[in-house]
């Protein structure tokens, strides 16, 4: 079993887990190793039958855009806040929506806070863009939102 090669016999209860375990994200050379060691490594979890359609899809995707291999560069988030139309705003009823995501009821313009993540060449270019230096990894888990009103809470998370 080479580097980057599971035992397709076996599906990983965590996927995430079993990739970060495999292709490192600090153990990489370079970005293209790192990224053909994830690409190995999802094909082999492919022919094993142990991905969904949507995983498969993903994988790679997320290894392409992340830190991984790339000295320097760091995950950069920025947020963004929208307008919510809740006509009696802060009254704990969260009976308007929010301007940047019409599927989000909100109450205050607090509750529509979009926040996003971007490779950034190192922690001074994103600063200097506006944005807050997030460490290493993939946008594709980076940088998620909580969003809280007094009548429900909304956590998005992605797992490469």
């Amino acid at each position: 079993m080479g580097k980057g090669r599971p035992d397709p016999s076996s599906c990983p209860a965590d996927v995430g887990a079993a990739l970060a375990e495999r292709c490192p994200c600090d153990g990489q050379k370079n970005h293209g190793q790192y990224v053909s060691c994830v690409v190995h490594f999802r094909n082999a979890l492919r022919k094993a039958d142990c991905l969904g359609v949507e995983e498969r899809r993903s994988i790679a995707r997320c290894a392409a855009r992340s830190t991984c291999g790339k000295l320097d560069a760091v995950l950069c988030c920025t947020s963004t806040t929208g307008t919510c139309s809740d006509p009696t705003p802060g009254d704990g009823m969260a009976t308007g929506v929010c301007s940047n995501d019409r599927a989000l009821a909100c109450d205050a313009a607090a509750d529509c806070t979009e926040t996003r993540a971007r490779l950034a060449r190192d922690e001074a270019t994103c600063t200097q863009g506006g944005g807050t230096a997030a460490g290493q990894g993939s946008v594709c888990g980076a940088c998620t939102t909580s969003t809280t009103t007094t009548s429900s809470t909304t956590t998005s998370t992605t797992v490469p």
